[in-house]
This record gives structure tokens, C-alpha cells and sequence, in this order.
């Protein structure tokens, strides 16, 4: 099984499923989603990470949210908790510590030959690379891989001082909830305060008919700051990847 995730909600995510069933027809192909922000690495590193796990083990995932495409950021391969990892070393994996692999272009290059895939463009690696090395990994071929020791990370900040804490926003939904790297066993709070703001912690979005803003505990367990039958990110306008300084109320 093959999953994708990018950020181009067009025809390019079609020419992918395209190649990846050159190589092999009875390839499962399952979008997460093609509706990343455009360019936004912090937003596809949390999606990815908060999205594998509901996939069967041996999953292939790959991940194309790439504003360096073309440059010397290299293609990777990333083997972690039973699941494999396909896209470039820009900070899509941060929460990923496993094995990391390097992608041989010659190599791959002359395994994609055989199918038809003649050439890598500068401009759209999720075709040229990214799925066909999903695809030849899913038939058991891996001999383009050779490990390595690098692998970018984000810096997702989490920084707890008494009643303070600064902390990255992980995304901001469809919904305009805002997700706060930011857990349950990180604080015990009653409320929070952002931007002069009080923000009390609910157990569910209807408890907070009436009121501006509220938090509560997501599904992937991190607070998150919401506005119930609203749009919070219309009042607090956060992007992933901002930084937050918030105070916290016990």
C-alpha cells in the first residue's frame, strides 16, 4: 500500500498514480491529502506523523511538500515503527528517528528505465523520484537505497517555565482550530492565556456555546484552541510553524 501527501491539489498528484502503476498495476494508492498550505513543512510534517499509524504496517508513504526541489537537498527514504518514509530530507520527517536512507539517482534512474521513466526534471521530483522509488519498493526492489546519517529536523519548539510556555503551532485545520505542541502529560491546566486573552480548557467544542474562543484536547492529544461553530484562525490569524508564548492557568 502506497500513500501521498503534497501540497498540489492538480493534475501532478494523478501523473504520480500514473507512474507508480507503470511499475507495478496492482499497486493500492490512499490520499491523505493533496491539500497541505503550499510550501508549509511544519503543516506535512505533523500531518504525516499524525496520519501513518492508522495505515497497516509495511505502509509506503510519500510526502511531497517540496520548496527545494532542484537544489541539493536529497531524496530519502526513512524505515520507521514498521512503516517506510519517501520524500526529501527538507523536514517533513521530523518526528521520525529510524533508519535513513540516501536515494541513488543513477540507480534508480536505470530501475525506472525499464519502465518507461526516461528522464528527472528539476521541477517536479515527486514524479520523477518519489513515485517510482514508492513503487519499486512496493514490489521489493530497494537496491537504490544506501544508508546515511543525515536527516533535517524542524524545530518544533516546547519550552515550559512555571506559568509560561513557548510553543510551535503544529496546524491549523480546515476548521480554523489551531493545534499547539502542547499535551495532557506536558501540563495540568484549567485555561490558557494567548495575545490578553483567557482561554479556558473544555472537554468538548459544544460546552463552549457562547464563548470567544476555547481549548480542549484534540484527537491526536495535543491542545488545541478552537471557537466552537467558528473559525479561531480568523481571530488569532497562526500559521504552523509560528511560535506561540502562551500563559497558563492551573
Amino acid at each position: 500500500m502506497i500513500s501521498l501527501t503534497t501540497d498540489f491539489d492538480d493534475f501532478y498528484s494523478g501523473q504520480m498514480k500514473g507512474i507508480i502503476h507503470k511499475i507495478n498495476s496492482d499497486a493500492k494508492i490512499i490520499d491523505i491529502t493533496h491539500k497541505i498550505k503550499r510550501y508549509s513543512i511544519y503543516e506535512a510534517a505533523y500531518v504525516i506523523s499524525n496520519s501513518y499509524a492508522f495505515f497497516p504496517n509495511g505502509t509506503i508513504h510519500v510526502v511531497v511538500v517540496d520548496p527545494g526541489v532542484g537544489s541539493d537537498r536529497i531524496p530519502i527514504v526513512i524505515n520507521f515503527d514498521g512503516h517506510i518514509f519517501v520524500g526529501p530530507d527538507n523536514g517533513i520527517f521530523s518526528f521520525f528517528d529510524g533508519e535513513v536512507f540516501k536515494i541513488n539517482l543513477d540507480i534508480l534512474s536505470q530501475k525506472s528505465l525499464k519502465y518507461g521513466i526516461n528522464s528527472i526534471s528539476n521541477s517536479f521530483h515527486g514524479r520523477d523520484i518519489f513515485a517510482p522509488a514508492a513503487a519499486l519498493l512496493d514490489i521489493g526492489i530497494m537496491d537504490f537505497l544506501e544508508k546515511t546519517n543525515r536527516h533535517v529536523k524542524l524545530p518544533f519548539k516546547k519550552e515550559i517555565s512555571e506559568n509560561i510556555a513557548l510553543i510551535s503551532i503544529l496546524y491549523v485545520d480546515s476548521f480554523g482550530n489551531i493545534i499547539l505542541n502542547l499535551k495532557k502529560e506536558d501540563v495540568n491546566i484549567k485555561g490558557i492565556e494567548v495575545f490578553g486573552v483567557d482561554i479556558p480548557v473544555l472537554t468538548h467544542y459544544e460546552e463552549g456555546n457562547g464563548l470567544d474562543l476555547i481549548a480542549l484536547y484534540s484527537s491526536s492529544g495535543h491542545l488545541e484552541i478552537s471557537k466552537y461553530l467558528g473559525d479561531a484562525n480568523s481571530i488569532l490569524k497562526l500559521e504552523s510553524g509560528d511560535l506561540l508564548r502562551i500563559n497558563l492557568k492551573n
